[in-house]
């Protein structure tokens, strides 16, 4: 089993998520690095990557554009093999996000799109998610760690560490009024899950004396689960390998840009993918947002994704594509009216020969009748009783 001896290339990547060099010696980051630098591993992974390059390619891209950790690259490529997938109330995405989350971060999901399934939506809302917590914990390990086990679990693991940690080196403490609320807090959040303000309370009192080696050292106390502290060793690990120059693949090129577009609604994808000349299955895969293949007519516009390379030959066919539209768009027009006038001659000849009035003020049965050359016999007041006596605003029905 290797022992570290700090050198530049740990020290940067330790300094970027804010750990302590110390966590490379314990004993649960050392043997997932002794796991994962073998050769074995390492051709696995870039077998991956290779298969990846403009997934890959997006999310480097929101890495420079949010000044994100390089080690946030890994991220995807241990939550979905970098692969865009998933659906229905499970993780989906690059970035298997799963519902609720995808609410909190304002991305849709309906019977028609599925935006953890849009590859720059979905890699843009994890960016903001990191960063809120980031925001929250001013250390990107912890970020990372709360994107893995959500920030409930994070921020009930490194209070009860902070105070824990407190406590052994100053043990007069243990019955202090103000510890004992304290502990009563966590007592109170492990059992009904609310509270957790309450737990920031604690942890922004002794933060200074919290130290992920204490943690993960004292595992067996259920600060963090098992899997949140390997998939931060693991993220350690890769960054370190990257560093290294351990994976070629990572670097590979995409064969083309994405840009965005955003045909009119309505129209089949088959078409979009025939008019630009692209295989259909190349284009849905880059779409896999659009639930159904037909963009729905309810919603203004969806991004559609299309290689960069095809830009100009959809901007030179999208008159074609509004053509084909604006044709379904007329027969079903023609349809309608058709359905509305045959519906109107039904309506005719159901009502044929009568009159609806309105009754208004100084009106008498007999004015009606001779207003329009009938008798009162053929008048016939509309109400839900019998009525003799008329009062503005009744209905009356005249047969001619």
């Amino acid at each position: 089993m290797q022992l570290f001896s700090l050198d530049e290339i740990e020290q940067k990547v330790l300094n970027d998520l804010g750990i302590n060099s110390s966590f490379l010696n314990t004993q649960a980051f050392k043997s997932v690095y002794d796991e994962y630098s073998s050769s074995s591993q390492i051709n696995y992974y870039n077998n991956i990557l290779r298969k990846s390059a403009l997934n890959m390619e997006i999310v480097r891209e929101e890495i420079e554009k949010r000044n994100l950790p390089d080690a946030m690259f890994f991220i995807p490529l241990f939550e979905s093999s970098y692969v865009n997938q998933g659906k229905g109330k499970g993780p989906g995405g690059l970035w298997q996000i799963i519902p609720q989350t995808a609410s909190n971060l304002k991305l849709k999901i309906d019977d028609n799109i599925d935006e953890r399934l849009d590859l720059l939506k979905s890699t843009d809302a994890a960016g903001t998610y990191l960063k809120r917590y980031y925001k929250i914990f001013n250390k990107w390990y912890l970020a990372i760690a709360a994107y893995n086990s959500g920030e409930g679990r994070i921020i009930s693991g490194i209070a009860r560490a902070s105070l824990d940690k407190y406590l052994e080196e100053n043990p007069n403490e243990e019955n202090n009024p103000t510890v004992k609320i304290y502990k009563k807090y966590i007592d109170d959040y492990n059992k009904n899950k609310s509270g957790m303000s309450n737990l920031y309370i604690i942890y922004d009192r002794y933060k200074s004396y919290f130290d992920l080696v204490y943690l993960v050292n004292n595992n067996h106390k259920d600060y963090f689960s098992k899997t949140t502290v390997t998939y931060i060793s693991k993220i350690v690990t890769f960054s370190i390998l990257k560093e290294k120059d351990s994976f070629s693949a990572i670097d590979k090129k995409a064969k083309y840009n994405l840009e965005v577009v955003n045909p009119p609604k309505g129209v089949q994808l088959k078409s979009i993918a025939g008019m630009i000349g692209m295989d259909f299955n190349e284009f849905r895969n880059l779409n896999k947002h659009i639930k159904k293949d037909v963009l729905p007519t309810s919603i203004k516009s969806y991004n559609i994704y299309i290689p960069h390379t095809k830009l100009d030959v959809y901007n030179q066919k999208l008159g074609n594509i509004k053509q084909v539209i604006a044709k379904n768009n007329n027969k079903q027009e023609i349809d309608t009216k058709k359905v509305i006038k045959n519906d109107s001659k039904k309506d005719v000849s159901k009502k044929q020969g009568i009159t609806v009035y309105e009754v208004k003020a100084g009106d008498t049965l007999e004015s009606i009748a001779k207003k329009y050359k009938t008798s009162t016999k053929k008048l016939k007041i509309i109400s839900k009783k019998s009525k003799k006596v008329l009062s503005i605003g009744d209905k009356i029905e005249i047969v001619k």
